[in-house]
């Protein structure tokens, strides 16, 4: 299962996060891993190469670990649209839980820092 985490920070996203294999099929040919990931590409193509946000991107391939991470210092129109992103991205993998609660499963937390 790939467990999928939104962290808030006073009642913003500030990060996604996603860990794990889905196991819908075997590797390669999983439609529910290849749905996340998509999802987690565009939302990084949106904030780094359209947004130009210095965003902080983790990934480690062995553990199946990828986190992106929104800086501190944006301007409110930067602010705005990193929201719309990483709420897209959420209503999207909400829609796959739905469909996939087996193989997908994604948490909000907030927090305050």
């Amino acid at each position: 299962m790939t467990q999928v985490v939104f962290k808030k920070q006073r009642g913003k996203f500030k990060s996604v996060s996603a860990s794990g294999h889905a196991g819908f099929a075997e590797e390669g040919e999983d439609i529910v891993c290849a749905a996340i990931t998509s999802g987690m590409q565009l939302v990084h193509v949106l904030l780094d190469d359209v947004l130009l946000l210095d965003i902080d991107t983790k990934v480690d391939q062995e553990s199946t670990f990828i986190q992106i991470t929104l800086p501190d210092g944006m301007t409110a129109d930067e602010d705005r649209e990193a929201q719309h992103a990483l709420r897209a991205l959420r209503v999207h993998y909400g829609e796959l839980e739905k469909e996939y609660s087996q193989f997908i499963k994604v948490t909000e937390v907030q927090y305050d820092a």
